[in-house]
């Protein structure tokens, strides 16, 4: 198995798709298909479709090639099943590109000004009008409310011992969306911790979205002009260490270094070296545990960038038996790609499958090191099981 995904970039670039030979090992993987026997959400059933009109053997409407392009969560984990190496997300963010709808247009302005509309969406809470459906409004609001802190675990990991090889190093923290706009207290929680660590944290030097949802949602020129923009923001702190939290940040971070964006030879090794995870600088950091520590505590990976493993190998050192996480086991939590606004009855579907498999107990806790993850469990976990990221539940 690959050591990391990089499930936006699969095969861009590297000439001429093989043909997919309908073997349906992806069937085996796909969390839409796990979560609803659908076969024609699979990525088999995409690549067919795709072929078939490729070929003049079949004539999609507008409609129908729209929910082709939109129903993929681009969790790429069909790419790893694929004996061709095929993704999925790769497909459908082509197929997107070729033809741009509203929906990829809303998720291209939900990134783009992410200043302006995560605060807004959580306000929206307040103001949404009674004739919505009451199932709309309650799913509107479980969304919106977990992108804030108001369902987080109480705080029970407290360092007791730091880590201090990295003492004196200097770092510009890239938080991701979620933590710059919908839940700040991340951003400061890692800023104490690289304090504790020793890393001097420079000043911010005005990084934007990643650009990896960009290329889900089919649209490289917006997602190139972000990515280039962080590269110079990077070269304007003088390429310190640039530290992230979330794993989908660092997937597409990763990323930069694969595409023509400007990295000179010198500075290509140096992005990769310098690109590292909160987790890996906590090293052998030592932690007591408090009274609100749970019985029981399951991980669950992301799909992006889950190759790394680094927040589990740490919070395995930190948490010991008490942490719970089965490598057959690691369902998607539902929320990537378009899906989540176009289907968002399907994006349940997948956290209520994920749910189901991790069986928590009243009072068990879920926690992960993706933004998105925990603001998807959250929002479908139920009211007795605590969602949350690993930086959280530091005291």
């Amino acid at each position: 198995m690959p050591t990391e995904l990089s499930p936006v970039h699969c095969l861009h670039g590297q000439g001429r798709r093989p043909e997919c030979i309908l073997c349906g090992r992806c069937l085996s993987v796909c969390p839409l298909f796990a979560a609803t026997g659908r076969e024609e959400l699979s990525p088999r059933a995409k690549f067919f479709l795709a072929r078939a009109v490729a070929e003049g053997r079949a004539d999609l409407s507008r409609k129908a090639a729209d929910l082709l392009a939109t129903v993929c969560l681009s969790c790429g984990k069909c790419e790893n099943a694929c004996p061709l190496g095929l993704c999925g997300p790769d497909l459908v963010a082509e197929l997107r590109a070729s033809h741009p709808g509203f929906a990829g247009f809303l998720w291209k302005l939900w990134v783009e000004r992410a200043g302006l509309m995560w605060p807004l969406a959580r306000s929206l809470t307040k103001l949404l009008p009674g004739n919505i459906p009451v199932e709309a409004i309650s799913r509107a609001k479980a969304a919106i409310e977990a992108m804030g802190s108001g369902r987080a675990p109480e705080p029970w990991l407290f360092p007791e011992t730091w880590d201090r090889r990295h003492e004196g190093k200097k770092a510009v923290l890239f938080a991701g969306c979620v933590a710059e706009h919908a839940n700040p207290r991340w951003k400061e929680a890692a800023r104490r911790v690289l304090a504790g660590l020793g890393v001097e944290v420079l000043p911010d030097p005005g990084f934007t979205c990643c650009g990896c949802t960009l290329g889900h949602a089919g649209a490289p020129a917006a997602q190139a002009a972000m990515q280039q923009h962080n590269i110079e923001a990077w070269r304007s702190a003088g390429r310190p260490l640039m530290v992230v939290f979330c794993a989908t940040c660092r997937c597409g971070l990763r990323a930069y270094a694969r595409k023509d964006l400007g990295l000179s030879m010198d500075e290509l090794p140096l992005w990769r070296e310098n690109l590292v995870s909160l987790a890996e600088l906590m090293g052998a950091t030592t932690f007591r545990t408090g009274d609100a520590a749970p019985r029981s505590v399951r991980y669950h990976r992301p799909c992006h960038g889950a190759g790394g493993n680094q927040d589990l190998d740490f919070l395995r050192r930190a948490m010991g038996p008490r942490l719970v996480f089965n490598e057959n086991e690691t369902p998607c939590c539902g929320f990537g790609g378009l899906t989540k606004l176009t289907s968002p009855e399907l994006s349940e579907a997948v956290a209520g499958h994920a749910l189901a498999i991790y069986a928590p107990r009243p009072g068990d806790q879920i926690v992960t090191g993706c933004s998105g993850c925990v603001t998807q469990l959250r929002a479908a976990a139920p009211d007795d099981i605590r969602v949350g990221h690993w930086l959280e539940l530091l005291g």
